[in-house]
């Protein structure tokens, strides 16, 4: 566009040409409204003529040339296909060269006169000797990919082997062994008698697909070779070759880093693989490749499939002429379409700077018009900053600046009104800041939580494998304690959950047990892979085993036992060489988690596991008095923290009743777990004001109150205690708990230690009765 452009007349392509078409179009005699009513036309900023310009300019080219870097891509990607199908052409040859190869060795072989004498051996074996000798010498040759030469006689009923390279000279050959062929493969289901009488009947060559035996159970391919004399079938010579063989033909084509090349037999199963025929040698072929396979007049095709691992592929594949089997040559997608994808890249990258530099160059030329929008910015930070309208001005010669400065004296006149809610707001924003803090600080207190009462070496390498079974277990056990307010749980119960699968074989026996919360999960994953371990390897493996678990309580010893025994199973002569990582678990978790002792006797009837646990891990049954025998012995023995240290009790005499409030069960349940180590009776835990009303009592030694629950607040609680004169700890998320530690013993903020909790009721009940008397 030309500067001069812009000015009206009939071929000028500016702003004015359409407003003069617009008026010559519709008369001002049909003008529905009055001049004085339409609202003018507002002219295009200047800024926006340049971006006019510079897009007619460029826009075309970019375009053009993203066209012919996507039609170059285009043509790069057919000609990588095109070298693939070339290549796939290339690997079916070799590997019908190599298996006519094998044919032509059994060809030269059948020749020999020795085969004939071989035949007709009287017993004394120097006949099969000599022909034995010609076919070994043919399997050491280097360039022969054959490991086994077997020599079959057409008997009556069934072959029989002449002889067989496989075993030692003069040795007795056995009966011809049942054959199992690859899944999907051509002779699924079909008996050996059925392939031989297909091998007499048609006289010509044939390669087997893949098949293995009792007496070598690898896979192997089998090259069979009837032996005419006087058009009539005397012998069949059979070779058999490795799939490695036919691995290293594909490998001799050296494919690119990350190509494939497989070979698949007639059921579509994996003959060799370019990268790891061990891995894939056997398994169905994907299933483009198998309808492929089905399609027996088809020769050649090129697939877009997906790989085993899931990778998308190009795939050229193509039938071998010697038996009906393909070979299939297969590149990553991405590796064939990185052309185009770069081209792509590259076309934007261009057009970007394409466009980028004229645009740059039209800034620099409009910075001259942009002087009054530059001033006009001086304005509108002078408004910003006092408040007031901007200073006088000569009249604007740019409209746009006009009336952007008429705006201006309007939002002055608005600034005081935004300064007062934006004060507002700023308060609204702290108040929620605090909020978002406190919840914050909460989830991270829940998280510690359950990082402390989780195992603590569990191998994370093995972890993956069994990671199923064993967050199932935790779930169940997570639910068991949901359903008993995570107040610990039946230890029948937590057994007939996790050894469910096995009810009918599985007898518990034992007094009725009630489980501290802390200890469910741990003893209900230990027995998850005690079940585990004997439905794969011990009673439960066979139809006769049986499992036994049975606990008690000995008199006299503050501990609970649990023996876990074995019957019926496989006879175990030996204990394992190694333990597994079930087994380091289980150990694990007894030991370290649990803080119990743990025998592991490894008898000949079955495995039995003898596990004694304190009795801290108790709770008294339902209605039981804290002070009865129902109760644990946690009170009287030494307690153990969590990493194993002794931890000792708040006092000798009456244990001190303390009153805990807090609406996070897993918080709660660690709390409390914490106070009982401290040899507290724990009242409650209770979720809501609600709840913890009824429990205040002058019996109470202290308290450990959750400030918020729920979105209520904990202070009606707190007074109640203070007029009773019970000492309570606050436990807070907020950052600056204003007004708290004026009437608290202590204030905890989220997350807090375990032995910061300790030490704040520690020096709560060491309190005298003279200081929390009165509340603050």
């Amino acid at each position: 566009m030309m500067p001069g452009s812009e000015r009206p007349g009939p071929a000028g392509p500016g702003a004015a040409a359409p407003s003069f078409s617009a008026a010559r179009a519709q008369p001002e005699a049909t003008d529905p409204l009055p001049a004085a009513r339409r609202r003018p036309r507002r002219p295009l900023r200047f800024r926006m003529q340049i971006l006019r310009l510079v897009l007619a300019v460029t826009l075309p080219l970019v375009l053009l040339a993203g066209a012919l870097a996507l039609w170059t891509a285009h043509e790069q990607r057919g000609e990588v296909l095109r070298g693939m199908q070339h290549t796939g052409r290339a690997l079916q040859l070799a590997v019908d060269r190599e298996l006519r190869a094998g044919i032509a060795a059994l060809d030269a072989l059948a020749t020999s006169p020795m085969l004939d004498a071989a035949l007709l051996d009287d017993g004394s074996g120097e006949a099969v000797g000599g022909f034995r000798a010609q076919a070994e010498a043919l399997l050491d040759r280097p360039t022969s990919g054959l490991r086994r030469l077997i020599l079959l006689a057409p008997d009556a009923r069934a072959p029989r082997q002449v002889m067989n390279t496989g075993h030692p000279a003069g040795a007795p050959l056995p009966a011809v062994e049942r054959l199992q062929y690859a899944p999907h493969a051509e002779g699924t289901g079909a008996d050996f008698a059925q392939i031989w009488a297909r091998i007499l009947q048609q006289r010509r060559p044939r390669v087997s697909d893949l098949y293995r035996s009792a007496e070598d159970p690898g896979w192997r391919i089998a090259l069979s070779l009837p032996v005419l004399r006087q058009q009539q079938v005397v012998a069949v010579l059979v070779a058999v070759m490795q799939p490695q063989r036919i691995a290293e033909v594909l490998a001799e084509q050296q494919p690119p880093p990350g190509w494939i090349a497989s070979v698949v037999d007639r059921g579509g199963a994996v003959v060799a693989h370019s990268s790891d025929t061990p891995r894939f040698l056997g398994l169905p072929a994907s299933q483009p490749v198998l309808d492929f396979q089905t399609q027996r007049d088809s020769t050649a095709a090129l697939l877009s499939t997906e790989t085993r691992g899931g990778i998308q592929v190009y795939g050229a594949i193509r039938r071998l002429g010697t038996v009906p089997w393909s070979v299939a040559y297969a590149a990553p997608r991405y590796e064939v379409d990185l052309p185009q994808w770069r081209a792509l890249g590259l076309a934007a990258v261009g057009g970007l700077l394409a466009l980028g530099l004229p645009a740059l160059l039209a800034l620099r030329l409009g910075r001259r018009l942009g002087q009054e929008v530059e001033g006009l910015g001086r304005d509108a930070a002078a408004v910003a900053l006092a408040e007031a309208p901007p200073p006088i001005r000569p009249t604007a010669a740019i409209r746009e600046v006009a009336s952007a400065r008429a705006s201006l004296m309007r939002v002055g006149e608005a600034l005081h009104l935004r300064a007062v809610a934006k004060r507002e707001s700023e308060a609204r924003q702290a108040l929620l800041m605090r909020e978002v803090d406190h919840r914050a600080k909460n989830a991270l207190a829940v998280a510690l939580s359950l990082v402390r009462l989780a195992p603590r070496d569990v191998p994370p390498a093995n972890f993956a494998a069994s990671a199923e079974g064993r967050i199932a277990a935790m779930a169940r056990a997570h639910s068991l304690l949901a359903r008993e307010s995570w107040d610990g749980a039946s230890l029948r119960a937590v057994a007939e959950g996790e050894l469910a699968a096995h009810a009918e074989r599985v007898v518990l026996e034992g007094p009725p047990i009630r489980l501290a919360a802390t200890a469910v999960q741990p003893l209900a994953m230990l027995l998850h892979e005690l079940v585990t371990n004997a439905a794969r390897h011990g009673a439960l493996s066979t139809p006769g085993g049986h499992v036994v678990l049975d606990w008690e309580r000995p008199e006299g010893e503050a501990v609970l036992r649990l023996v876990w025994s074995e019957r019926g199973g496989p006879p175990l002569l030996v204990p394992p060489a190694q333990q597994h990582f079930g087994g380091r678990l289980i150990r694990q978790l007894a030991e370290r988690q649990l803080g119990g002792a743990l025998h592991v006797e490894w008898r000949t009837a079955g495995l039995r596991l003898t596990l004694r646990l304190p009795a801290r891990h108790t709770l008294p049954l339902m209605g039981a008095q804290p002070g009865s025998g129902a109760g644990p012995a946690a009170e009287a023995e030494p307690q153990v923290g969590p990493h194993g240290s002794a931890m000792t009790s708040l006092s000798v005499g009456p244990a001190p009743r303390v009153l805990l409030v807090e609406d996070e069960a897993l918080l709660a349940m660690e709390a409390a777990h914490l106070l009982r180590e401290l040899g507290c009776i724990v009242v409650g835990p209770a979720r809501s004001p609600t709840e913890a009303m009824p429990l205040v009592s002058a019996q109470l030694s202290a308290a450990v109150l959750d400030v918020k629950l729920g979105g209520t607040e904990v202070f009606p609680i707190a007074e109640r205690l203070a007029a009773l004169g019970v000492p309570y700890v606050f436990i807070t998320g907020y950052e600056a708990p204003d007004g708290l530690a004026g009437h608290a013993a202590a204030v905890l903020r989220k997350p807090y230690r375990r032995s910061e909790l300790a030490a704040a009721v520690a020096v709560v009940l060491e309190r005298p009765e003279s200081e929390t008397a009165e509340p603050g």
